[in-house]
């Protein structure tokens, strides 16, 4: 198996708040004092050569009697 390096990006929240108010299932920053910075963690997804930030999130009650599904993986 190839292992890709480990990359960092910084995504600008401008561009993160417009997307939230097209969708708000795009998961926006706080405006509270210093959360503005605060960094996304998530997985890259590269699709037809446009690359896609997919957060992680911490679990949600409803997340544990979820299974895997196309759109839904456990990281355990």
């Amino acid at each position: 198996m190839i292992q890709a390096p480990l990359e960092v990006y910084r995504i600008d929240m401008k561009y993160i708040r417009n997307l939230h108010n097209i969708d708000d299932r795009v998961l926006s920053v706080s405006p509270q004092i210093g959360k503005d910075e605060r960094p996304f963690l998530g997985v890259l997804v590269i699709c037809n050569e446009h690359k896609y930030c997919v957060p992680l999130s911490k679990p949600k009650e409803k997340h544990e009697k979820m299974r895997d599904k196309i759109d839904f993986k456990k990281i355990v």
